[in-house]
């Protein structure tokens, strides 16, 4: 078990410490998100907040268009605890909404707008949300959920005047409730290894601890910052890393496209001086200015996670930015983002490349062996995490909850080890997860969906290397006898049911799998099998 004592972003100059130091102060005196809203409008109200391609709003604009949402919400029957749900790209009603719900009380859930229809249709459902918004182009795939929903009351279309298709159309403001701590504020989805996805339950304390360590150890997050939210606003990577820009009081610029040539665009029109990216996308934008031969300058911090990033590709982007610092982060839905980071001038210097760093100052790691007791250095077990950012367990899912909260402390399913000075390293996932370009897949998940074609009679999906995308998946299949189906016509139907990240990009065949003794697929033993041929 280990904490980390020291900041990770090294030494700051007095005019940046202060700016943080008041920061964290401000965020202190808050215990509800709408609380950090009536601050910033109090003390920068013409200041951008938050913009995206349509729109861009002030500090003032956050706290009066949300409490004209909240007294909306009211009126239409929203009370504390009911869930509204919100299906849409990177805009600005993801701030409105997750501000007017902490006023009511009531909790988000931010859909997965790449879900297929059915997976869309059954996250409205397990939430039980009574409202959903819905953004431009998505209307059709929201009604269809909302018609399959037993608790929907309502569709309602996003619009960028901020009236919400006339919705919302009041001069009415509701100031909000003073909500603890403790209530939850979103319910966050994640993948499951059952094949179903499972609501994280997410707290005020949740994100605000967040916010905090996040301005602390990250950015640097200054009140003069300019920072990209590129990552998607219904994962905690994105809404995480927006609401620590905002907790700062910053400018925030949002986007819906990671098109290379748009994220640098956008980085050097903006004077970004700081995002959160997975490695594949830091590949997309290396090998598009390496094409270009041109450089990146003025970019002080990329933070990354989901994935190490090869030591190859990191110096070929430290070449393409500057002057630019580099910190890996770990976390997880369940903990609100990252708790902890490595620090900078370690992978400046090619020290613990393979290392996701220490947990911050208010965080706990302990590595567990199969008998349940913790394992000293050097020796890898199931990682297992205490922070004030976990969430308080999952949405009608008590089994869930029980298997993954045990004695105060959150069991992440993945296989890693502490080093002698405390440094993390992920060996493995023990739910044989897969992260393809950042995105979450669960092969239970797919193997169902690769069994519903009628020529399928075995299937084991395992994840391979990908020089795009991190690792993608490999679909080991057994045929019926006398039955046959291209590789398009079985992911075609897998296609169907789930989204296009978590079709198998490669589908190898075999007479039969390789089992263990309890009759379960040896999947070292498919991975051993592919290693050569995917490196």
């Amino acid at each position: 078990m280990f904490t980390q004592d020291e900041g990770i972003t090294g030494q700051q100059d007095n005019e940046v410490a202060a700016d943080v130091a008041r920061t964290l102060d401000r965020i202190g005196q808050c215990v509800t998100l709408h609380d950090l809203a009536r601050v910033h409008a109090a003390e920068r109200s013409g200041k951008v907040a938050v913009e995206d391609d349509a729109s861009s709003l002030t500090y003032g604009d956050v706290l009066h268009r949300s409490e004209r949402l909240a007294a909306r919400l009211r009126a239409a029957g929203v009370t504390p605890g009911d869930r509204i749900a919100l299906l849409a790209r990177n805009d600005a009603s993801f701030v409105e909404l997750s501000m007017a719900a902490s006023m009511t009380g009531a909790v988000l859930v931010p859909l997965n707008f790449r879900l297929a229809q059915a997976e869309i249709d059954f996250i409205l459902s397990d939430s039980g949300a009574r409202l959903l918004f819905a953004g431009t182009g998505f209307g059709e795939t929201a009604r269809a959920a909302a018609h399959a929903s037993e608790t929907c009351e309502a569709v309602i279309r996003v619009t960028a005047d901020g009236r919400y298709g006339g919705w919302a159309e009041t001069e009415d403001r509701w100031a909000g409730l003073q909500s603890s701590g403790d209530t939850v504020l979103y319910q966050l989805y994640t993948s499951g290894t059952t094949g179903h996805p499972k609501g994280a339950l997410i707290s005020h304390d949740n994100v605000l601890a967040l916010c905090r360590n996040g301005v602390q150890f990250l950015g640097p997050f200054t009140q003069d910052a300019r920072n990209l939210v590129a990552m998607p606003l219904f994962h905690v990577a994105g809404n995480g890393w927006l609401f620590s820009g905002l907790a700062s009081g910053c400018r925030n610029t949002l986007v819906v496209d990671l098109n290379p040539e748009t994220l640098l665009a956008t980085i050097g029109g903006k004077e970004i001086t700081c995002t959160l990216i997975v490695p594949a996308v830091i590949q997309m934008l290396v090998l598009n200015a390496e094409a270009n031969d041109t450089q990146v300058r003025g970019l002080k911090t990329i933070v990354f996670g989901a994935s190490p990033m090869p030591a190859e590709l990191l110096k070929r982007a430290r070449a393409v930015f500057p002057g630019t610092d580099f910190i890996h982060v770990y976390g997880m839905t369940e903990t609100t983002c990252m708790f902890g980071a490595h620090d900078p001038a370690q992978l400046h210097a090619g020290q613990r490349l393979g290392s996701c760093g220490r947990p911050f100052p208010d965080a706990q790691v302990r590595i567990m062996g199969p008998d349940g007791q913790e394992l000293p250095a050097g020796e890898v077990g199931e990682i297992t995490c205490r922070t004030p950012q976990m969430m308080s367990g999952y949405w009608n899912r008590p089994e869930a909850t029980a298997s993954a909260l045990r004695d105060g402390w959150y069991w992440t399913g993945d296989a890693g080890y502490l080093d002698d000075e405390g440094y993390l390293y992920i060996r493995d996932r023990i739910k044989d997860m897969l992260i393809s370009g950042g995105e979450n897949v669960y092969p239970a998940e797919v193997e169902n969906a690769v069994l519903a074609h009628p020529a399928v009679a075995d299937v084991a999906v395992i994840g391979v290397p990908d020089e795009k995308w991190g690792e993608v998946g490999l679909a080991a299949i057994v045929m019926k006898p006398g039955t046959d189906a291209t590789d398009e016509e079985i992911k075609a139907t897998v296609r169907e049911r789930l989204a296009g990240f978590k079709v198998p990009r490669h589908i190898a065949r075999f007479e039969a799998l390789p089992r263990n003794g309890a009759g379960k697929v040896t999947k070292a033993t498919l991975r051993a099998r592919f290693a050569d041929a995917y490196g």
